[in-house]
Order: structure tokens, then sequence, then C-alpha cells
């Protein structure tokens, strides 16, 4: 029994699950190290088979034989996208490392920063909490389909064995990672601004009453309000958090635009 494969059909998938894999090595929850290499190839591998046919219809038409500098110039291009599109969406997980990390310096937690065994590296603890509660309103919000929808625009948009314009891309992800102080700033601006009140509280006691002490008793203080304020703050954390992701949804869209 004889057994056809569509060679042009076999190129695209394998060209679009080098996207994947690369997409799915950098995004949120399948960066960790926890995370088997096995499990990303996974879900790359049924997925690049399911887009592989949308991507054919726009492919151009390709030489009878192959070189290799083609093919490994391809897969160069491949992970280039992969990339760009993971920091698109990393957007938010940036944002709120940044506001944790600003949090926990204001409270006093900066000088007890967790080791994160999966990327080798210390992390604070609000910007742990913070990265944790993003996961799950990503999910909540169900920006995974939101994601899925963006690969078939891109492979689409960019198909496999076209010359993007990864330059174009490239600059619209830089300029995006700018608002990133802006948004980790309104996520951190609450508890940032009722930890300097308490800390302007404290220093007027101690003009006042000297005999105390500010170490023993500011640190306490600020420690139990700055929690207070970041649970208080987790009312509007979810709004913000929408306009990241929605923002970093637009920016994927955009980077493709820009790679076409």
């Amino acid at each position: 029994m004889l057994v056809s494969v569509d060679s042009r059909l076999l190129l695209a998938a394998l060209v679009i699950m080098f996207r994947l894999a690369t997409l799915l090595a950098l995004a949120p929850v399948m960066d960790r190290r926890s995370v088997p290499i096995w499990w990303r190839l996974a879900a790359a591998v049924p997925l690049a088979w399911a887009l592989a046919p949308a991507a054919v219809t726009q492919m151009p038409d390709l030489p009878a034989r192959l070189g290799w500098p083609m093919l490994v110039l391809e897969g160069m291009q491949s992970l280039v996208i992969g990339a760009l599109l993971a920091f698109s969406i990393n957007l938010v997980i940036a944002c709120v490392r940044f506001a944790g990390s600003l949090i926990g310096m204001q409270v006093g937690f900066a000088i007890v920063n967790a080791y994160d065994p999966h990327t080798n590296s210390q992390i604070s603890i609000y910007g742990q909490l913070y990265y944790l509660l993003a996961v799950l309103l990503l999910f909540a919000l169900d920006a995974h389909l939101v994601l899925i929808r963006v690969l078939v625009t891109s492979v689409t948009v960019v198909p496999p064995f076209t010359v993007p314009d990864l330059t174009g891309g490239a600059l619209i992800v830089l300029r995006a990672y700018g608002d990133v102080f802006s948004l980790g700033l309104q996520i951190a601006a609450p508890v940032t601004l009722v930890l300097l009140l308490v800390s302007a509280t404290m220093g007027v006691i101690v003009k006042t009453a000297p005999q105390i002490h500010v170490l023993v008793v500011g640190f306490p203080v600020k420690i139990a309000v700055g929690m207070l304020a970041v649970s208080s703050a987790l009312l509007m954390f979810r709004g913000i958090v929408e306009r990241a992701i929605a923002s970093s949804t637009d920016l994927m869209l955009q980077v493709l635009e820009a790679m076409a």
C-alpha cells in the first residue's frame, strides 16, 4: 500500500511547529522548568498539523529542490516570529512582576526575596503573588483561546517561506515594553501611596517622641498596612490586568501586520 504525503503540507507543518515550540518555550506557565519539554512538543505538534492546511493556501510556490540554506533561514525566521509573539503575551507578566517588585521594596520585603527554582533566580514575594493571579486571570478571561486565534491569523498573515519584516515587528514590541512601567505603576500606585503616608506618619511620630525606636516599630507597621493595602488594591487589579491582556492581544496583531 502506497502512502502519499503532500510535501508542501509537511514543510508547512514543520515550520509552524518551530514557531509554536518557540512560543510555548517562552509563554507564561509553559516557560517553567516544571513543564517537561515533551509536554510542549505534545502541544506544538497537533497545533502545527491543524494550522498547516491554512498556511499551505497562502504559501508561495516553492522550487523543486529546496537547499539547506533556505530551510535553515526559514527555521530561524520561525524562531524569531515565535519569540516576538511570546514577548507580546509576556507584556502582562512583565507589568505585574514590576508592580510586585515596587510593592515589595516599599513594604520591606526586598531583602527577603524568594528563590525560584524554575527560573534559577531571586524573585519578589509580591511579584510571585501577582504573577500567579495574572496567570489565573489569563485563563479565566479566555486569553489562551485568544492566543490560538492569533496563531491562526499568524499562519495566514505571515505564512511559511515568505520574507517577513522582522525588524518592523521587533520595533513595535520594543516600543510596547515602554508601557510596562506605566501599567506597573498603576498596579503599585495605591499601595505605594499608602506606604508613603505611613512612612511620613512614622517620621512625625519619631520627631514628637524620639524615644520610640522607628526601626522596631516601623517595620511591623509597614508590613501590616502593606498587606491590608495589597488586599484592598486587588479590587483594581483585575481591571488593569484586563487592559494589559487587551493591549498584548492588539500588540500581537500589530506585530503580525508589521511583518506581513
